[in-house]
């Protein structure tokens, strides 16, 4: 089930994640990332596992604008910034923007809203670089399945 037209871009994941990986070292790669991520909107809560494909995760989720259930992709490139989500978190992204937030149904290290961004350079959780992150959940003996 789709949940709208908006969603036909997830298809073309494979394609794009190519373009990113042959790329994205020039600036003009770059640049081509930023705008094909800047087109990219979804605002949806997670109402089922999700499953990690080469290029996309694809989950149950409700659109909350649509208010339809059904299945989402959402670009690996985009989201792989964005800590593991839960049944029952919220994710968005609006165009013009490379931020992607996750409101968590439950605080994980006493955190319960990511703003992520997605940028040349690298990515950032709550203005903080990623690996920072990936430190703290290292740390307090968090792994991807503990804190699902």
């Amino acid at each position: 089930m789709k949940l709208n037209s908006k969603y036909k871009g997830w298809r073309f994941s494979c394609f794009v994640l190519v373009i990113f990986l042959s790329s994205c070292l020039t600036e003009q790669g770059c640049k081509e990332t930023v705008n094909y991520y800047n087109s990219i909107e979804f605002h949806v809560v997670i109402e089922g596992p999700r499953s990690a494909e080469p290029n996309y995760y694809e989950m149950e989720a409700k659109d909350i604008l649509l208010n339809k259930s059904g299945k989402v992709k959402i670009d690996r490139g985009l989201a792989s910034i964005v800590l593991k989500w839960s049944i029952g978190d919220t994710l968005f992204k609006n165009k013009g923007n490379t931020i992607v937030i996750l409101k968590k149904k439950k605080s994980v290290l006493g955190t319960r809203i990511f703003v992520s961004e997605w940028t040349c350079n690298g990515g950032t959780i709550n203005g903080k670089p990623v690996d920072t992150w990936v430190s703290k959940f290292k740390e307090a003996g968090l792994t991807e399945d503990s804190y699902e």
